[in-house]
This record gives structure tokens, C-alpha cells and sequence, in this order.
């Protein structure tokens, strides 16, 4: 019998996509690892995961910044926030 789970995870927003994805990867790394275990201690194994979805948004927004001694001014930046979304199924344990 197999067990499908469904693993959402999304980033914190970050300056590079590089930075964004990279926590993204370790957010769902710890996910299935989680998973996994409770799974194992009833007995199942982890038989496959793939990808349902996964994207990166850019976000701009305005933030104030010093410009000088006693001036600022408020600067245009983008962010960006990876998400994905996983489905990881289990199987029991074919001894």
C-alpha cells in the first residue's frame, strides 16, 4: 500500500534567486527528512518524490534609505521568494 504526502515550502524573501532557492532547498530538505521519519517508524519506506510546482517571484519594494548625513530616500528593491510544492509517497516495507 502506498502513502502520498504533499510538502509546501516557501522562502524567506532574499536579494538573489540563488539565495532564495538555496533556502528553499533546505526548508524542504528538513520537510521530507521529517517526514520520512515518522513514516519509517510505522514501518513504510520512502519510495518516490518529485516535483507538483515549484517557482521564484520577484517582489519590488520601497525602502528608505540614507542618502547622506541627515537625508534619505527611498530606493526601489527586489526581492525575490522561492516556493515549491513536492509529493513524496511511501510504501510499506517489502521484506
Amino acid at each position: 500500500m502506498s502513502t502520498m504526502e504533499t510538502v509546501y515550502a516557501v522562502s524567506d524573501p532574499k536579494p538573489t534567486v540563488e539565495a532564495a532557492v538555496r533556502q528553499l532547498a533546505n526548508r524542504l530538505d528538513e520537510s521530507v527528512r521529517g517526514i520520512q521519519q515518522v513514516f519509517e517508524a510505522s514501518g513504510d519506506q520512502l519510495w518516490n518524490a518529485e516535483s507538483a510546482s515549484h517557482t521564484v517571484t520577484p517582489m519590488i519594494v520601497t525602502e528608505n534609505r540614507t542618502a547622506g548625513r541627515a537625508s534619505s530616500e527611498d530606493t526601489m528593491v527586489t526581492y525575490f521568494v522561492a516556493s515549491a510544492i513536492l509529493m513524496v509517497t511511501f510504501q510499506k516495507k517489502l521484506d
